[in-house]
Formats: C-alpha cells, structure tokens, sequence
C-alpha cells in the first residue's frame, strides 16, 4: 500500500514511549502525591508481559503459585495515559514499572559506553516482580534473572507505613535500578561474580548504588525540589542521596537503605570495611564527595549573583529562576560524573577487579576522552578518592601519568603482527548496530565464528605478550567489540576492546581437604589469569590491563626471544604476588565461613548475590 492515501502521509510510529513509576517508592508518593515520568525507547513490537528485545517480565508469584495476567503497554488506553497508574495493588503496574527503569538503565549504559547493548546470544534478562516472598531481590546469573520478593513491614517500626503492610521490592525505583545494573555488569565483566578480591563484591555493590543514586538526577522535578528544599546546597532536608527510602523504613530501619552522603572523609571506614555494601558505600561517599565539589564549584556564580556578593542566601524561598539554573548545573554535573565512571568499564580487568583498578581505569579512560581535564573533574574525583583512602598501590603519585595504564611493554598490533585479525567485520557491525533507523543486520553465523577464531589465534599466538601462560592450558576470548565514544571535540572515537582470560587448574585447590579425594572442576574455586586489550580501529594496541598468574614453567623464560624475557619475568613476579593475595583472602573466607567445617564446597562458591543480599538484610 502507498504511504500516501488521499494525499495524506500515514502516522509515524514514536521514537520514545513514557511510563510512570512511584517517585522512588509508593510511600514517598503517598507522601508527595507525585510520580515520575520515565521516558524509554519505543519499541514497536512490544508484546505483553512486557517483553522486547532485551527484557521480558516473568509474572509468576512462587509463594502463592499462580501468574499474573500480562500487561499490554500497547494497548490504546495505557498508550493514551502514558502507561497505567502506579498501583500497589495491581501487579500489572508492577510489570510497567521493572520494564521502565530497566530500559532506562540499559538506555545510559549505551548512551555512555558507545555500543547498542545486547546480553549474550541475544538472550533476554528476564524480572519477575514477584518471586518470592522475603526481603530481598537479587541478580541470578545462573536463571539470567532479576528476582524480586515482597514482605511485610515491620510491625513495630513500619516507617510510613502499616503495621504488617505488604511491601513490593520491585515498586522502588531504586532497587529496579540496583539490580538491573548488576545484570548489566555480569553481561559486561562475568568474571566480576567470582570472589577472589574484598573489592570485586564490593564494586559490584558500588556501581550498582551509584546507578541506581545518579539515576534520581534524571527526573527535574525531583532534582528541583530537592534544590529548593536545601537551598541549593542536596545535602540538608532532602531524600535526593538516599538509596531506597521505604525499604529501610519499612524493615524497621527508621531510614533509607544507604546514603551517599558521609560526613567524616577520612580513610577510616575503607580501611576497616570487610562487608562488600560496607566496602562499596566508601567508594560510592568518595565519588559523591567529587560530585559536590564540583557542583557547589559549578553554582558559586550564582550563589554571588543571588546573594549581592556575600555568597550567603537571603532567608526565604530561592527564586524560581534561580532553582532552574541550579537545577541544570546539579543534572549535569551528575551525568558527568556519571559517564566517567560508567566509561571505564572498557578499561578494567577481565578478572579480580579492585578499587585500585578502577581509579586507573577511571582516570585512563576519562584522559583519552578529555586530556585537559579543564573543570578539573578527573583531579577533583581523584582528591575524594585519596581522602577515603581509595587509590591504587605502587603507583609513583596521584597525577594521571602515573595513574595510567601503562602501555604494552612490547609494540603489539592486531592486525599486523603474528596471526593478525581482520577486524572490518567487528567494526561493520558495531556500526550498522547504532544505526536504530534501519533494520537489524546480523553478521553470519560463520563470519562470527570465523572472526571468534581469529581473535583467538591471536591470542595464542601473543600469549606471553599479554601476560597469559602458552603452556598452561587454553586461553578463552571472553568477549570482543567496537565501541564508538564521544571526546572532548563531540567526535566519535572508535575503540577496540577485547577480553582474554586463562583458567590456571594446576594452581587450584583440587582436594576436600577431608578424604584427599579430587574435586570436580566445577565446585573448586577458579583462579583465573586474564587481560583487557585497549587498540585503535588500525590494530594498535594501546593499552594492556593484564591481571597475570606465575608461570607453569618459570625456567622456560630463557627461551623465550630475548626481548620479551624482561616483560614476562615482571609478569611472573607480578603474577606471584596476585596470586599469595587470593589464597589468603580465600582462605580467610573460609575460616569465617561457618559452614566450612560441615561441606566440602569452597566457601566462595556459596559467595552470591543473593545470600550477600541476604546477610546485608535486603538488596
């Protein structure tokens, strides 16, 4: 059929589709008598439930066996109302709100990185509002779920609410937020689930509040409110830098699950931290510390303007004008703060990440983008670090030459040394990927395999460059792409990263310690070797982040070329000492393990989301 009938062009479809959620929670919004406004791509061929190309709500409540009828977000009355009313008792608003902030959380994590995201084999990450009945929700990297659970409140401390209420996790903004990030960050960094470090919990942790904490910022309405409420200052009289109000209050905790603010910067609480919410909150204080720094920077100005000079505010209500101008500049300042740190994930390890690597990969990645650095945002951020005790060890100074990571030690290229890779269909793809207005293009099943076994060659073929073992068994291409992110001058820049990681069977624990009997591979604790490799669309390789194991056979460096034995013995030495570190920590986990003394299982294993969630009594 023609486009045009009777002269007249036929309806576009929308680019984007706007939802509404509880403004974070349904007790604040009881409070206030606002909601948010969630503004999400459109997708055309959205089917009830809802369930898209990347999520697909699950609405089968385990505790009373039963599903909940779908909800149709296309249907012509929710399209006319901007989805449906947030209800506590309608499960259908339920499955609207999970869909809204998930989508709106993947939408930034493409906005920053610079790739269209997908989860592995084009799979889709599956939420079910209502899981279980418990105070809890969690990532569940083996369902490829995000479970939700309800409970009641507690009957001598409900907060705002009832005695014995029925509370819905999946109804906070927040905790939506929290958990779709950790999802967001398996699909990115798997290996991130395997504890071998304190940090590697606690980053999770830590991302995942700062997601969900900047994601407040989105809304104007909240950010000017919460302006006007504290003067301008967030800090005073406002829930702006509260994680999860209703679910601490409710649980009888008298206040939100977490803070970003802390008023002590010193390096205390870090040094003493154990718990991986505890150790996170530290990091997350650290980047909220910059963020304010920044921002009280960005308004002084106005402050001068609006105060004759003295900088002190007249007593009163601010001006509208004013709150819209300081409004703008705390929404901005956040995204930014937001990006740098969202943008270094390119930059991290494969495996065994620390706070310490992610200073580095912040300040790396952000120097590359923005090399002048001229509202001294990336020195500012590295200041509040410093001042919480959070930076990385061996480094000469706190200046971003020495907190770079460093070049290869030999010259690499991917596509012109030993077993070089033709990257042009990576880059065709990562590039017909974030063209939205044609219709999806594949790469063959065969084009993919091939350039899989490519890359993979490489790797072997370069293993001892990257810091891996050519002797000690395969070497796994975790992941491979091109992503495209914006600079200082509004260009593009394309990057290629790709992930390798080494399993290390001979440096495992392989016995129960009870019978001297041979674990099976899958119930010992993985100790894995891996390297990040960082290059230019030509093959240059740029930056190696290498997280290196000892060598099977140290002798054998002799035999390596000449001019690769002093990289690979500082490898090894290196790899030596990471290594000491994990079994210490891995042994400590399981001193303090009280099951320890009753399973063969190491202690690690049982490490997850959900009995982290568990023990931190909620997410």
């Amino acid at each position: 059929m023609s486009p045009l009938q009777h002269g007249r062009p036929e309806p576009a479809l929308p680019s984007r589709r706007r939802l509404r959620a509880f403004a974070f929670d349904p007790m604040t919004t009881r409070l206030s008598g606002k909601f948010l406004t969630i503004d999400i791509p459109h997708e055309p061929a959205l089917r009830p439930g809802p369930s898209g190309r990347l999520v697909q709500v699950v609405d089968y409540d385990a505790a009373r066996k039963c599903w909940y009828l779908p909800v149709n977000l296309d249907d012509a009355a929710v399209l006319a109302q901007q989805g449906m009313r947030p209800a506590e008792s309608d499960p259908r608003t339920h499955q609207q709100v999970v869909y809204a902030v998930a989508m709106s959380v993947i939408e930034q994590f493409e906005r920053f990185c610079g790739y269209r995201f997908s989860w592995r084999g084009d799979e889709k990450l599956r939420l079910v509002p209502h899981a279980f009945e418990g105070r809890n929700a969690y990532f569940d990297k083996n369902r490829r779920a995000v479970l939700f659970g309800y409970f009641r409140a507690d009957d001598r401390d409900p907060g705002a609410n009832l005695p014995g209420q029925m509370m819905f996790t999946c109804l906070s903004v927040d905790v939506v937020a929290h958990e779709v990030t950790h999802a967001v960050v398996h699909r990115m960094r798997k290996y991130f689930s395997e504890p071998t470090h304190p940090d590697v919990f606690a980053w999770h942790e830590a991302f995942a509040d700062l997601v969900a904490l900047f994601n407040h910022f989105a809304y104007p309405e909240v950010v000017s409110e919460a302006v006007a409420t504290s003067l301008g200052t967030l800090e005073a009289g406002s829930a702006l830098l509260d994680l999860a109000t209703e679910f601490g209050a409710s649980t009888g905790r008298g206040a939100a699950l977490r803070t970003a603010i802390n008023a002590l910067r010193t390096p205390d609480a870090f040094l003493q931290a154990v718990e991986p919410h505890e150790r996170g909150a530290c990091f997350v204080a650290a980047v909220f510390d910059a963020f304010l720094d920044s921002y009280r920077a960005q308004i002084a100005d106005l402050r001068r303007i609006a105060s004759t000079g003295t900088g002190v505010l007249p007593p009163g209500a601010l001006p509208v004008d004013l709150v819209r101008r300081v409004s703008a500049a705390a929404a901005t300042t956040a995204d930014v703060f937001l990006g740098m740190v969202v943008r270094c994930f390119e930059f991290l390890p494969v495996v065994d990440v620390t706070f310490g690597d992610v200073v580095r990969a912040i300040v790396t990645s952000d120097q590359a983008l923005y090399p002048d650095d001229g509202a001294h945002l990336r020195s500012t951020l590295v200041e509040a670090f410093r001042r919480r005790g959070i930076y990385p060890p061996g480094v000469s100074s706190l200046a971003d030459e020495a907190l770079l990571w460093p070049k290869p030690p030999l010259p690499l290229s991917l596509t012109r040394d030993d077993a070089p890779i033709d990257l042009s269909p990576l880059i065709l793809q990562a590039t017909l990927d974030l063209d939205t207005g044609t219709p999806s293009r594949t790469a063959s099943t065969e084009t993919v395999q091939h350039l899989r076994r490519s890359i993979h060659a490489w790797g072997l073929a370069h293993a001892y460059e990257l810091g891996l073992d050519g002797e000690a068994g395969d070497i796994e291409m975790v992941n491979a792409q091109v992503v495209y992110v914006q600079a200082s001058d509004r260009q593009p820049r394309p990057m290629v990263a790709i992930q390798f990681a080494q399993r290390r069977d001979d440096l495992e624990d392989q016995r129960t310690g009870k019978d001297g009997q041979q674990l099976p591979r899958a119930r010992r604790a993985a100790i894995r070797a891996g390297t990040t490799v960082l290059g230019r669309a030509d093959g240059t390789v740029e930056y190696l982040v290498a997280k290196p194991l000892p060598l099977s056979r140290p002798s054998h460096i002799d035999r390596l070329p000449e001019p690769l034995r002093p990289c690979v013995q500082q490898y090894h030495r290196a790899g030596t000492a990471r290594l000491a570190d994990m079994r210490r920590w891995l042994e400590d986990v399981e001193d303090r393990d009280a099951m320890s003394a009753w399973t063969s299982e190491p202690a690690a294993l049982r490490l997850t989301f959900a009995s982290l969630h568990a023990d931190a009594e909620g997410y």
